[in-house]
């Protein structure tokens, strides 16, 4: 007779929280974190904890002895993208992140990155201004990340048209596995050449401070670079193309926060960015697994079983935020469990908020009167993208006066 577990019996039915578009997701969430606060559900086909509070959440996020992030991304992004951050433990990952991360630290955004946001917004609304109107998220919000972590690496400008589709196709490796293996090989093909230049002849761009720094008298080799520039696409520039689209749709369906902003952007704009990625995060749900059987904050967890960091159930937790569900931007909290927390916390973090916050300025700075077009409201819902986990609007279909 086989010993009972939290396993046993689900609480939801009917729903894979690895695939399945859930159209009322927040609802889910919350019914769920009513009656407990984590939730046993389908994920690709076994059961898994749902952790659904902040406490929660948070708690796990730090917890990188129970749940290593080395345990899942192993398993589902090493086959692409090569044994990148997410997947080191110990002292090689903080050697490779002490090498890696410093141009993303907050000074170094703020005096090398942040000059180059700006132009890069205007060339791309350049392109489309002067129509009147235009769907953000093909025109804007998809390309502007992608064009920024290409200009930060130095790669050709006439080339940004196949790195963008390298970048969609890594980035929706759950999908279609063999454009995101196909994009990986063209990638390091096309990538391999260049880091060896810039090892050759380095420059003021991010490959070559990658292939020159060291960190505790390390250096990286190749393929720790190759490894590093291969995540920079879904982890950085796809993960920040959600979040422009997820706020620029509350703002866009919330048309009074929208004015608000618009009276004021020195004061408001930080905060509609902040309040963006609170009320609807680009990545949602985060699976983890826990490798060891454990007795964690009450939860009986078996070894080897799925856990899923739901960020978004943690920050509509009413024990944390009032009104949790309403999109407001005066709340003024910055809700950091966007970017995780503990040792394999987004190195980007600062400049993704220094993209979102540039984008934000300039659109509406060129963009006079920015509104939805009419019946445009079912596009522009958030929804899912890449499985239940990472979510964003279809399309945002504006207006604007000329």
């Amino acid at each position: 007779m086989s010993t009972p577990t939290v396993l046993d019996q689900t609480d939801i039915d009917g729903i894979d929280f690895a695939f399945d578009n859930l159209p009322d997701v927040h609802g889910v969430l919350a019914g769920l974190r009513a009656n407990r606060d984590y939730a046993i559900v389908p994920f690709a086909g076994v059961r898994a904890v749902l952790l659904l509070t902040h406490e929660l959440v948070s708690a796990a996020f730090k917890d990188e002895a129970t749940f290593p992030a080395a345990a899942i991304y192993r398993m589902t992004t090493g086959p692409v993208l090569g044994k990148t951050l997410q997947c080191m433990e110990g002292t090689e990952h903080r050697i490779a992140r002490g090498v890696a991360t410093p141009p993303f630290r907050r000074a170094k955004v703020a005096d090398y990155l942040e000059p180059l946001l700006e132009p890069l917004a205007h060339e791309l609304i350049d392109r489309f201004a002067s129509r009147g109107s235009a769907d953000l998220v093909a025109e804007f919000t998809t390309k502007y990340p992608v064009l920024v972590i290409s200009r930060l690496l130095g790669l050709p400008i006439e080339d940004e048209t196949v790195v963008h589709r390298w970048a969609h196709d890594l980035f929706y490796f759950p999908l279609d596995p063999e454009a995101a293996l196909r994009a990986s090989r063209e990638f390091t093909d096309y990538v391999t050449p260049i880091v060896r230049a810039r090892r050759a002849e380095p420059g003021d761009d991010l490959i070559s401070r990658l292939v020159t720094e060291s960190a505790e008298g390390e250096h990286l080799d190749d393929e720790q670079v190759l490894s590093f520039l291969r995540l920079l696409f879904p982890a950085g520039a796809d993960t920040t193309m959600l979040a422009l689209g997820n706020t620029l749709s509350a703002l866009l369906t919330h048309p009074d926060q929208l004015a608000l902003l618009a009276s004021d952007p020195d004061e408001w704009t930080q905060w509609a960015i902040w309040e963006g990625l609170r009320w609807e995060p680009p990545v949602g749900l985060l699976p983890r697994a826990c490798p060891e059987a454990v007795d964690w904050h009450g939860i009986s967890i078996p070894a080897l079983t799925p856990m899923i960091f739901s960020i978004n159930a943690a920050h509509r937790d009413p024990a944390v935020y009032e009104r949790p569900d309403e999109f407001d931007i005066t709340r003024k909290k910055m809700t950091m469990l966007s970017f995780g927390q503990g040792v394999h916390s987004c190195a980007g973090n600062w400049l993704a908020i220094a993209e979102l916050t540039t984008a934000l300025r300039v659109l509406l700075d060129r963009l006079p009167g920015l509104r939805l077009q009419p019946d445009a409201d079912t596009d522009a819902e958030v929804t899912s993208q890449v499985g239940t986990a990472l979510r964003g609007p279809n399309a945002l279909r504006v207006g604007w006066q000329r």
